[in-house]
């Protein structure tokens, strides 16, 4: 039985045959990328490959956003360079390449250094307004779920909890994985009166996808295969991880919504957010971002 290629090959395999003019000279992988393979390129290129099809459905999904979000909120936004659908021993898989924005991981370097917290905050705070103001383009509508009344939202939000149950599997110990069950049911029949209303979202706003320059001034905001049409607490949830006083504070300053109807909906969220590492963790054998989605959940989600 022939050996499958290594990620790196796959990648390499896949720039040949969508983009031949390109010159590989350099090909780092980076660490993070759960449904994709993602390297950086030529010191200056972003190249991603999924590694499922709900990775290249995600993909694809990003690649027909970038152009519109990149007119509506600049520079932040990558520049789209390939995409293409290429057949890598015998599986379907999507190749993104997009220019890099220079800068750093928020992880890695903080969102603030010479820039003061009050400053960050305002940024953010309107950035996601101007996210939350723009409307999936026609082109992009069959991509883009549209969970518009608080019935689709719920319904969309089970199946997520489900399929990232599914991917812990033992790791999630069955009376944690019962009492977060209840919790959804519970949630879902108060999203009517917490004064759901739907608008574009990121969906996975948190500090991998946030990056900054040597000031600690945001100047990047990737991985849009998360996109859809759903509840902008989501996003304010994941600026929690970015440091929970900023979270704290862009949730207050916040001009969409008012805080005792978004508040309550951001807290069920930001308290979810840590089954993505259990479920992510358990299904690439990292014990570490398992573990500590597990002593988040239990915190968030006592017995």
């Amino acid at each position: 039985m022939a050996r499958k290629l290594t990620p790196r090959k796959r990648v390499l395999q896949a720039l040949r045959v969508c983009v031949p003019q390109l010159g590989v000279n350099s090909l780092r992988r980076f660490e993070h990328g759960w449904d994709n393979h993602v390297y950086e390129l030529n010191h200056s290129l972003v190249a991603k490959l999924s590694k499922s099809s709900v990775g290249g459905f995600k993909l694809l999904k990003e690649a027909c956003l970038l152009p519109h979000l990149r007119a509506e909120l600049g520079e932040i936004i990558p520049r789209e360079l390939a995409k293409c659908v290429v057949n890598i021993e015998g599986e379907e898989c999507v190749l993104l390449v997009y220019e890099a924005i220079p800068g750093w991981v928020s992880t890695e370097r903080g969102i603030r250094l010479t820039t003061s917290t009050h400053e960050v905050c305002h940024m953010l705070a309107q950035l996601m307004e101007k996210i939350h103001s723009i409307s999936p383009p026609n082109e992009c509508s069959e991509m883009v779920p549209v969970h518009d009344t608080p019935r689709k939202w719920a319904e969309a939000l089970r199946s997520e909890v489900f399929r990232l149950i599914d991917m812990a599997g033992s790791t999630l110990p069955s009376r944690l994985r019962n009492t977060i069950l209840e919790r959804v049911v519970e949630y879902a029949k108060r999203l009517q009166s917490l004064g759901f209303t739907p608008k574009l979202i990121h969906g996975d706003i948190d500090p991998r996808n946030l990056l900054v320059d040597d000031t600690g001034r945001l100047v990047g905001l990737i991985d849009w295969g998360e996109a859809a049409v759903g509840d902008p607490a989501i996003d304010y949830a994941g600026l929690f991880y970015v440091e929970e006083h900023i979270g704290k504070h862009v949730l207050e300053i916040q001009r969409e919504e008012y805080p005792q109807y978004l508040s309550p909906r951001v807290g069920f969220h930001r308290d979810l957010a840590p089954l993505y590492w259990v479920a992510y963790g358990a299904s690439s054998g990292n014990h570490n971002l398992t573990e500590a989605g597990l002593r988040l959940l239990r915190e968030s989600f006592p017995s």
